[in-house]
């Protein structure tokens, strides 16, 4: 492709994006969930479990709602991500994707414009999460380096998660049925060690733990805000969440793909 091309595509998908995002603010059915949900449940932990922090296996940390806020922001993360396809079916259903399809842009520039919306939700979650959680007494050893790169890792989490949703949209082009998945969000969430130490975890969880790239992202996010490599890897974080992103843009931009061929 031609620079005159990528340019164009470049407009196309920064134009996709904000039209993303803008639609995600009009939408208070859309919006509110992700942004509420994720304070209600670290109040409910942060208040309830807080004695956990004196346990042998706890690690040190300077606050256990410090230590619990990386869950908070995976969570609004994977809602973020879920909202995508959410819209994205909605999309679909209204008609509007189809008038998307009918103007002269490569394909694969509607899934990753969709996608770049999320990216912008999703930097906005993550510094409201820091935000609220650093007024209620959370603090954040690792500094403004450790806070830059926690959006930045949300934000590649939500497009992974994003992407899914994404290609489920493609394939089934139903609003129903991606609303009805939401539950599942919190199964991803509780198998990984969001609010409570891996060791800490029931052996079941602890088990499932390791294949869920969660896992990984939580943890580094964690070692990230603490400024403490012992908390987790940072660098594993970015892995898996590259991965993850890579991975399901790539599944979402198929899914288009065979939505095309089929119709």
């Amino acid at each position: 492709m031609s620079a005159a091309g990528l340019a164009r595509e470049g407009r196309v998908v920064a134009a996709l994006g904000r039209r993303a995002l803008s639609v995600q603010f009009r939408r208070a059915q859309l919006l509110m969930p992700t942004f509420v949900l994720p304070l209600m449940l670290l109040a409910v932990i942060a208040s309830g479990t807080s004695a956990a922090q004196g346990l042998r296996e706890f690690p040190e940390v300077t606050s256990y709602l410090g230590f619990v806020v990386p869950g908070t922001i995976i969570q609004g993360t994977l809602l973020a991500g879920l909202t995508t396809g959410i819209a994205f079916a909605a999309d679909i259903e209204g008609g509007f994707f189809d008038r998307l399809l009918a103007a002269p842009v490569h394909r694969a520039s509607l899934v990753v414009g969709r996608l770049a919306g999320t990216v912008g939700l999703a930097a906005l979650q993550v510094s409201f999460f820091l935000g609220v959680a650093a007024i209620f007494g959370a603090r954040y050893p690792g500094g403004v380096g450790g806070l830059a790169a926690t959006i930045g890792l949300g934000a590649l989490t939500a497009v992974g998660i994003g992407g899914i949703a994404s290609a489920i949209a493609l394939r089934t082009g139903s609003l129903s049925l991606l609303q009805s998945i939401f539950p599942f969000v919190f199964v991803l969430l509780f198998t990984a060690p969001a609010f409570f130490p891996q060791d800490l975890l029931t052996p079941v969880l602890r088990d499932a733990s390791v294949y869920n790239p969660l896992t990984y992202i939580v943890e580094g996010v964690r070692a990230l805000l603490a400024g403490d490599p012992a908390l987790g890897n940072a660098w594993a974080g970015l892995a898996a969440a590259a991965a993850l992103a890579v991975a399901t843009t790539v599944l979402a931009t198929l899914a288009l793909k065979e939505r095309l061929r089929t119709q």
